[in-house]
């Protein structure tokens, strides 16, 4: 049996699971605020809980930030600051008795999930666009997970967008769902919080202001997916993060696309837009996925 991680900034899930991706036990805890040792403790707890009533072979970890899964370190900054520039592998498999562990990007770990138990299982060739408060994602190639030089393929959330606001470039993550939500509630000058989901009621409720908003999303949504498929040529561009389990949302970014692509010439590129179906479950799956394939998944360009 496997030990799998979902580390988050604020929570992390965590089960037991056999080599099909069968899972025996699901469950969480609060991500530890008070550093590295802290962390390294609670994972020793729950291996030394869960080792009691089943055989655990290994340990695979989906984490945030630039991880670099050969070395078993991550690099630049995430939710999660005490995780980065430390041998991070070395350690917990110190604390897990020595067993092998194996640690992924989060969005790549959403992305593999999918491959093995979502809508891209058929699949070669697809990109990932995980959308949750920014945007991040995840290039497959025939089958395989490519990284890029730095690590740093698929973070889409970068690709600049409407130009410069106040001598800073705008880029396609601030205009997720979460971001626009926020522009409401300061626009509006409220103090409660505004979710995407409850944006999107208002707008359907006729809040001129949220329908703005919502339309500003779906435009960048759709300009970004029509980017992606003419740089990659997918078999499917699959849409992951909290609003993949909303249908009303996937169907106003392939209408926006449509829209957009309207009275071009025959031929063109349309992106297959599809949603992705594992929930928040995705990155358990993914991390296992990436446990048991990595020499085969990987490839560093």
């Amino acid at each position: 049996m496997i030990l799998v991680f979902d580390v988050g900034g604020t929570g992390v899930k965590y089960g037991v699971s056999d080599e099909q991706g069968r899972f025996c036990l699901r469950d969480s805890f609060e991500t530890p605020a008070a550093g590295l040792e802290t962390f390294l403790n609670k994972i020793r707890e729950i291996f030394l809980k869960t080792s009691k009533q089943w055989d655990i072979q290994g340990a695979a970890f989906s984490f945030p930030g630039e991880v670099h899964s050969r070395e078993g370190i991550i690099r630049g900054i995430s939710a999660v600051p005490y995780i980065h520039d430390v041998e991070l592998k070395n350690l917990l498999s110190q604390r897990l008795g020595g067993f092998t562990v194996t640690m992924a990007n989060d969005a790549k770990c959403a992305a593999m999930g999918e491959l093995w138990k979502g809508v891209a299982r058929n699949c070669k060739n697809v990109v990932f666009v995980i959308c949750g408060t920014g945007i991040g994602g995840a290039v497959v190639e025939h089958g395989q997970l490519y990284k890029g030089v730095t690590m740093n393929r698929g973070e889409f959330g970068n690709f600049p967008m409407g130009g410069f606001k106040d001598g800073v470039l705008l880029t396609w993550s601030d205009y997720t769902l979460e971001k626009q939500a926020r522009k409401y509630r300061k626009r509006k000058g409220i103090e409660e919080i505004v979710t995407g989901k409850e944006l999107v009621c208002r707008s359907m409720d006729g809040d001129g202001l949220a329908t703005e908003l919502l339309e500003e999303f779906y435009y960048w949504m759709a300009v970004g997916c029509i980017t992606l498929e003419f740089s990659f040529d997918p078999e499917m561009i699959a849409i992951g993060g909290g609003i993949s389990a909303n249908a009303d949302i996937i169907r106003g970014i392939r209408l926006k696309t449509e829209e957009l692509l309207d009275g071009q010439r025959p031929g063109y590129l349309r992106p297959n837009i599809c949603a992705c179906t594992n929930g928040n479950q995705a990155n358990l799956y993914g991390a296992l996925y990436y446990y048991l394939y990595h020499d085969q998944l990987e490839h560093t360009i």
